[in-house]
């Protein structure tokens, strides 16, 4: 019979492959940022309403108030600024304020996202959440970093 040819299709980068080289790259700055703007986040909003029952500009305030209080916490800055991509590479958000600000709103969505029981249908996987890392101006490493804080433990 006739001999059957074999073709090897080019190897798909597998979500597994994607993953750890994500994981591989991330940076013992993005790693200790990622922590400490999610303990920021935490603490900032403890005391806050519950967000779940506020109207869109009542949560636009408060996230821009938090935006601004760590924007004018110098040595945060200086900490944070390693995990934020350079001014040239933000797309969406360019100063920092803005880039807290876009990474703040992302987090809470994907806080409410994965632990808010009413919503069906899920919007953010690990590597979409990485992926607004660009949109927000900031590191793939430190997008992971925030994603594995908020999906073990709800803000």
């Amino acid at each position: 019979g006739a001999a059957v040819r074999r073709v090897s299709p080019a190897r798909r980068k597998t979500k597994r492959d994607w993953i750890f080289s994500i994981v591989s790259s991330v940076s013992q700055e993005d790693k200790n940022n990622g922590n400490l703007f999610i303990s920021a986040l935490r603490s900032f909003f403890a005391t806050a309403l519950r967000m779940s029952q506020l109207e869109a500009d009542p949560v636009q305030r408060v996230i821009e108030a938090f935006a601004e209080a760590l924007v004018s916490d110098a040595s945060f800055l200086q900490c944070f600024s390693s995990s934020m991509l350079p001014e040239a590479e933000r797309k969406t958000y360019r100063t920092p304020e803005e880039v807290l600000f876009g990474l703040t709103y992302t987090t809470l969505m994907l806080n409410t996202d994965l632990h808010n029981k009413q919503v069906g249908s899920k919007m953010w996987d690990m590597k979409k959440f990485v992926g607004a890392g660009k949109d927000c101006g900031v590191s793939p490493g430190l997008m992971m970093q925030i994603f594995k804080n908020v999906q073990k433990e709800e803000l």
